[in-house]
């Protein structure tokens, strides 16, 4: 593609975006500053139809850009300039004024802040099990067949989950099989904790006494991972607010895989072992319900740990150079967070 036929491309993207309305030759001789004719605007945007690049909705409507457009756009002509860290420093002042928040709390704050900067659905997963380490947990009996687990990660993670058990033991003995995990298991991973539980199970139980076993028992459940408990999603409502998906039975399909958190994990999980802003879409999406978006995400933690991933959920018709700064921005934001608990 040659420069000409890349700049149509540029503006088109761009003027789409605003508007969400097609693009066509007399409003592109109005976007170019130098002198180019209206016909020679129409060869380049015919040129660019049979690429795959744009297409006419309507006879009459102009052109507006295909996914493909999209990628090359994304990766041919956008110039992403990295958003400042000139404000981080006054994050560390923040915190040193008040207490110090759960993790949680700070991944919730974040993904708003994103949702309200891009205007689209935000989503994060906290840290994964294989790089968080519990630092202490507690058992608490709520009756007589009810337990309540809170386990406690190194990065100031909270877990609050309730369990079933046929008889729960009383608290004398909770506090001691909770001693018993937290020597044997603090300072591992989730993960690390799990695995090694198996490894017991596995082995002739006959030998343990009645404490160790049923500290066995509940911590196989105490440590079994709850995808539910690992997704934040802030501004579903977002999505109700564009063009695009006015159609009732489009919206519906977005908003299933909206409350679908397992789809939503895997999409974040998906780019944990990747550097930088990935962006996906329309049909790059493995789901069904987003080939209709694009998925812009980023990951957060250290080079030596990526501990989670965030990102927004919008219309393939958006503003990628902000969308994508914002998320650069997140990223970092978070990742110095996160150094405050790692110490």
């Amino acid at each position: 593609m040659d420069k000409r036929a890349e700049l149509v491309l540029g503006l088109i993207v761009e003027h789409y975006t605003k508007t969400a309305e097609p693009v066509g030759s007399r409003v592109l001789t109005k976007l170019i500053e130098f002198k180019i004719s209206a016909a020679t605007i129409r060869n380049i945007m015919s040129d660019l139809s049979e690429m795959g690049m744009i297409v006419q909705p309507h006879i009459s409507a102009g052109r507006i850009p295909t996914d493909l457009g999209y990628r090359y756009y994304i990766n041919r002509i956008l110039n992403f300039e990295a958003p400042s860290t000139a404000g981080f420093p006054t994050l560390e002042h923040e915190q040193s004024d008040k207490q110090v928040q759960r993790l949680e709390d700070i991944l919730i704050e974040i993904t708003e802040d994103l949702c309200k900067a891009t205007d689209c659905t935000s989503i994060i997963i906290s840290p994964q099990p294989a790089v968080s380490k519990l630092k202490t947990m507690e058992l608490i009996k709520l009756n007589e067949k009810q337990l309540l687990i809170v386990l406690i990660t190194q990065v100031g993670m909270v877990r609050n989950k309730i369990i079933h058990l046929r008889e729960c033991p009383d608290q004398g003995m909770l506090d001691k099989i909770k001693d018993l995990l937290c020597d044997m298991f603090a300072g591992l991973t989730i993960l690390d904790i799990r695995n090694s539980l198996i490894e017991t199970i596995s082995e002739n139980t006959d030998e343990f006494d009645d404490t160790f076993i049923q500290a066995i028992r509940i911590g196989k459940k105490a440590f079994s991972t709850d995808i539910e408990n690992d997704v934040f999603i802030l501004g579903r409502s977002k999505m109700c607010s564009f063009p695009e998906f006015s159609n009732q039975e489009r919206l519906k399909i977005v908003f299933k895989v909206l409350d679908d958190k397992k789809a939503l994990f895997e999409t974040l999980v998906s780019v944990m072992d990747q550097d930088g802003i990935q962006v996906r879409i329309g049909n790059e999406n493995s789901y069904d319900g987003l080939n209709q978006c694009s998925v812009i995400t980023g990951t957060y933690g250290s080079s030596d740990y990526l501990l989670g991933s965030l990102g927004i959920i919008g219309p393939t018709r958006m503003d990628y150079p902000k969308i994508i700064s914002e998320i650069d921005y997140s990223t970092q934001k978070l990742s110095y967070v996160l150094t405050q608990f790692l110490g």
